[in-house]
Order: C-alpha cells, then sequence, then structure tokens
C-alpha cells in the first residue's frame, strides 16, 4: 500500500491536483484565506514568511504574489516538481523576494526561524503532531493554519471517485486524515501558543476550510 509521503512526491500529478482543488472549490477558499489573514493581520515589512507545504502555489490563480512584496517568502515542498510550477507563478511579479526548498515536514532540514509560518491543509496529509512540533520550531511567535472540516456524515475519503482526476484515486487506498479544530488547539497550547484568529469558508459538499491562527507570547 503506497504511503501519503509517496503518493504526493511521486504519484499526484501537479495538474491533476489542481483540477480536483478548483472543481471542489478548495484552491480559491484557501486562497481567499491567506490572503484575508495577511490583510487583517499584516506582518511587519521585511518579515520572513515560510509557506510549509506550499505546493505548486495555486493560490496565486486567485489572489496576487503581490501581497507579499513587502515579506521575505520561503515556499518549501516534498516534490520538487510542484516546487517548478511554483515558480513559474511568482517569477512573473518583480521585486519579489522569495526561495523555494524541498523539504519534508516530518523531516525538515531547515534549521532557521521565520516570522510567520504558513500551513495550508498540510497536517492532514503528514504525522501532524510531530509536523506541528517542527511548524511551531520554525517560528518564534506566529503560526498560521488551515484545516479542512467534514460534516458528520462524511470522512476524509474522496467522493464521486468518477469524477476524481486519475492519479488521485491513490487517496482510495491511503487516507489523509481529518483534525479536530480542539485538538490542534489543545496540541499548540502544549507549545506555548494561544489562538488569536479564526475564519472559515464553506466549500463543496459542505466542507469547511478552517483558518486558525495562533501567536505565543514570549517572556
Amino acid at each position: 500500500m503506497p504511503r501519503l509521503r509517496d503518493a504526493w512526491s511521486r504519484t499526484i500529478t501537479a495538474e491533476d491536483y489542481e483540477a480536483h482543488m478548483a472543481a471542489i472549490g478548495q484552491a480559491q477558499a484557501n486562497a481567499a484565506l491567506v490572503a484575508e489573514y495577511l490583510q487583517t493581520h499584516p506582518p511587519s515589512r521585511h518579515a520572513s514568511l515560510l509557506f510549509a507545504g506550499a505546493g505548486t502555489g495555486q493560490m496565486f490563480d486567485y489572489v496576487s504574489p503581490e501581497i507579499l512584496l513587502p515579506f521575505n517568502a520561503t515556499f518549501t515542498d516534498i516534490n520538487a516538481g510542484y516546487l517548478n510550477r511554483l515558480r513559474t507563478r511568482v517569477a512573473r511579479t518583480p521585486g519579489l523576494r522569495y526561495s523555494t526548498v524541498v523539504d519534508d515536514l516530518e523531516q525538515t532540514t531547515l534549521s532557521r526561524q521565520f516570522d510567520l509560518v504558513l500551513a495550508v491543509l498540510l497536517l492532514e496529509h503528514v504525522e501532524w503532531r510531530g509536523a506541528l512540533a517542527s511548524l511551531c520550531r520554525l517560528t518564534e511567535r506566529e503560526l498560521f493554519v488551515v484545516i479542512q472540516e467534514n460534516p458528520p456524515d462524511k470522512t476524509m475519503a474522496l467522493t464521486a471517485i468518477r469524477a476524481v482526476p486519475e492519479t488521485m484515486k491513490v487517496f482510495m487506498e491511503v487516507h489523509p486524515s481529518l483534525i479536530p479544530g480542539a485538538d490542534l488547539q489543545s496540541e499548540m497550547k502544549k507549545h506555548g501558543f494561544r489562538r488569536t484568529y479564526a475564519a472559515h469558508k464553506l466549500v463543496a459538499d459542505g466542507k469547511k476550510m478552517l483558518a486558525l491562527g495562533f501567536w505565543r507570547d514570549l517572556p
């Protein structure tokens, strides 16, 4: 049986992933949630931002990369091909300061800290408590997370399999795992973070994209 890591690094094509996310409205919703957070809680100018598990940068089909012009952005993903696609999207924005790094969050090679770390629909696809610990180590103060919440009668498994792009069907064999918001917030408290922000967008099948912002108070 394939593993989630293998599915994302070897199986799921960028084209299939983007087509699926756009069709169900999650790409648009997640882009809006990130943009709204940066607008309502703007980091300081020249702040360092880490987009962990940034994927193909599909969000920039719905919001302009110009929202990142005041900052220094780093994009990571386990799939180098996804990051290549991301670079084609952001490279057309003059003055944007960014870098890309192939990185596995569960075994991250990143050593520096960032002013703000963002992880959008990432924790469902990794060993989430260990990955969350890594995210907390990678920021001194601020973390922004988007997770998926399903109606009680739906699981994380893909439905309407006939409509799912071919390489996405791997999720019928290996399943991402939903993370209850309460469990996430409880785990964040263990790392010294308190929730300071919450917003959501409804998408297909009654699912919800839930955005949570966390802040760590330092002595």
